[in-house]
């Protein structure tokens, strides 16, 4: 590691005025999981590292006033995973339940997995396919970002170096209908070769009114199949083929032109079969083997 000064604030505002004045990098710390990796390896060289562990603030799970679900920044994986959640927030525990072992849930945040923006990772897939809302500050003010305003295309995000994400909404549990979260990686602790989800909203008569399908780990940033999605709006989930349908998302998020070496041809078959179960999952007829 390269030297910098450690800084430890019990309130955001010292926080975000660290972060303002911009005389040397700066890099925020919470759980510290790659972090602290990136900066062993000397790919990551703050000068300053400002923890936000001691923000209490910053930490937790509740239900705001409009009934949708505020998670802290820095509320860790584990904390998630223990959560009596209902309806399809469940499946928000059920995705940090099975991240990498108990170590890294244990001291991993939301957060912090949100601005590393790995591909690979779950936690860029989930926030886009639940339509989550990134709420960040500065010492100017604050702004609300939906995942494909943080979310860069190019990778990363498109946080300024003065921001700080302080906490994530999920939309109400009454806003969906399902969620369904489903990877493929070869070890437990390892970064996923694919992750599917899918996000439906039904009618009274089980009619698609809305839905949302989505891929990680295929491009910089997860990748949303928005014409696919639309076609299914307004049939009767009972009568979506989900083995057809996820073909049409790998054509789509990797097109056979892009599926150059057998890497990428093993992706775009991950893709169908994952999206194939995670829709399944959601109520769409399952193909036959």
């Amino acid at each position: 590691m390269t030297p910098f000064s450690f800084h430890q604030p019990r309130d955001l505002q010292d926080v975000l005025k660290l972060l303002a004045e911009g005389s040397a990098p700066v890099k925020v710390i919470a759980g510290g999981q790659s972090l602290l990796l990136a900066m062993k390896e000397r790919s990551a060289r703050p000068a300053r590292l400002v923890s936000i562990s001691a923000l209490a603030a910053m930490k937790g799970i509740r239900f705001n006033a409009a009934g949708e679900l505020e998670v802290g920044a820095a509320t860790t994986y584990a904390a998630l995973a223990k959560a009596k959640l209902t309806g399809w927030h469940a499946e928000i525990a059920a995705v940090c339940g099975n991240l990498a072992d108990i170590s890294v849930r244990s001291m991993g945040t939301i957060g912090g997995a949100a601005c590393l923006a790995e591909p690979r990772f779950d936690i860029p897939a989930l926030l886009t396919v639940a339509d989550a809302v990134m709420h960040v500050a500065s010492a100017v003010g604050e702004r609300s970002l939906p995942p494909r305003e943080f979310f860069n295309t190019r990778g990363g995000t498109h946080l300024h170096a003065t921001e700080l994400l302080t906490h994530i909404t999920f939309p109400r549990v009454d806003a969906l209908s399902t969620l369904a979260f489903e990877k493929f990686r070869f070890r437990v602790f390892d970064a996923a070769i694919v992750t599917a989800a899918c996000a439906i909203r039904l009618t009274g008569d089980r009619q698609v009114s809305a839905v949302t399908l989505v891929v990680g780990a295929v491009d910089l940033a997860p990748s949303t199949a928005t014409a696919t999605a639309q076609s299914l709006v307004g049939r009767q989930i009972a009568g979506i083929q989900a083995g057809e349908v996820a073909k049409l998302v790998a054509a789509e998020v990797l097109p056979p032109a892009n599926r150059t070496d057998h890497h990428r041809r093993y992706q775009a078959e991950l893709v169908i079969s994952l999206m194939s179960k995670a829709l399944a999952r959601s109520g769409a007829t399952k193909a036959e083997n």
